[in-house]
């Protein structure tokens, strides 16, 4: 009687602390969602070129309610990741797989891996992964200039540039085409190979001709085996305006000359002309009305934006003789070659 008493009351006990414990685990509040990472870091070691290793992951949720996995974002494009399921029960993981894509990387790298979700305490955790790849002779294209500034130029005008193409690296570069627009030209033949340490000249030819008046925005794409910049663009920017018509400046409009005060024999005084276009102009001769004045230059050339001084003497005692009057006007004829192109 005593024996079933007992056991009564201890299976009432029982019942009560489960009914409280039930209670209480009904009543407790839950915990936000917490990430928590397998690794933080993690280095692939030394790898051969264009190898991509895989690493797998875990994340848990350590928190009561569902953690969701909002984003996941790495530093650079060689890097790829899978997540098995971006929604994870508490107390269950994700697995994430992460892929190293090694391609045009020589020595030791490190890349980020970012992942946003909703724990409320750290919504975003950054992972780190390294690795190191062997080296492997590679040519290395380097251009001495990536723009060419053409500025301002007259329709048909043809500026050439000096470019250098290197070759940095420790294995021959080999230069597989360029593309150009239909007014480049250039003196290289290809395929070309430049060998390590080595530099090629080449000269780019710009012809304007027929090309249509205003602002110039265009590209050279040049090909190569740099396993880094398989294709690099050189620039080309400039204006052209249309082509100006030849203008020549003569300064003074003209001498004059004194008798009694230019009392030395063999007087010199000068003109200076000004070429103003864009193209140069060829003189052919310079004469005179009076065989008293004599031009000391009868044939130059007077190139685009120049100027020429044009010296002219006076013969005094020759003038003297000659010049009946109080006063004389003599000329200077100035004879300008034009060119004529004619085609068959």
């Amino acid at each position: 009687m005593f024996k079933k008493r007992n056991i009564f009351i201890l299976l009432g006990i029982i019942i009560l602390i489960a009914v409280i414990l039930f209670i209480y685990l009904q009543n407790k509040p839950k915990t936000p969602p917490k990430m928590v990472l397998s690794e933080t870091e993690w280095d692939f070691g030394i790898v051969k070129p264009n190898e991509k290793p895989v690493k797998v992951i875990t994340i848990k949720n350590e928190g009561d309610e569902d953690l969701l996995i909002e984003k996941v974002r790495v530093s650079c494009g060689c890097v790829k990741t899978s997540i098995s399921t971006k929604k994870i029960k508490s107390g269950k993981s994700a697995e994430l797989t992460i892929t190293f894509d090694t391609t045009g990387y020589d020595g030791k790298v490190s890349k980020d891996i970012f992942i946003t979700s909703n724990d409320f305490q750290e919504p975003e955790k950054r992972m780190r992964v390294f690795v190191e790849v062997e080296h492997q002779p590679t040519p290395i294209l380097n251009l001495s200039q990536t723009e060419w500034n053409l500025a301002l130029i007259s329709q048909g005008d043809k500026p050439s540039l000096s470019l250098m193409i290197e070759n940095t690296g420790d294995n021959d570069l080999v230069i597989d085409s360029l593309e150009v627009y239909k007014h480049m030209s250039y003196n290289m033949t290809l395929p070309l190979t430049i060998l390590p340490q080595g530099k090629q000249e080449i000269i780019l030819t710009y012809d304007s001709t027929g090309h249509e008046l205003g602002e110039v925005k265009e590209a050279i794409r040049i090909s190569s085996n740099d396993p880094k910049k398989k294709t690099i663009s050189f620039i080309i920017r400039g204006y052209i305006k249309e082509k100006g018509s030849p203008a020549i400046s003569i300064l003074p409009t003209g001498l004059e000359l004194d008798l009694k005060t230019d009392a030395e024999e063999g007087v010199v005084k000068k003109f200076v002309l000004e070429n103003l276009s864009e193209e140069n102009v060829k003189i052919i001769s310079v004469n005179t009305s009076a065989d008293f004045l004599a031009p000391l230059r009868s044939e130059f050339n007077l190139n685009s934006k120049g100027k020429e001084d044009l010296p002219i003497v006076l013969f005094k005692d020759k003038a003297l003789q000659k010049i009946s009057g109080e006063s004389d006007e003599e000329y200077i004829y100035i004879t300008i070659g034009l060119p004529v192109k004619i085609t068959k």
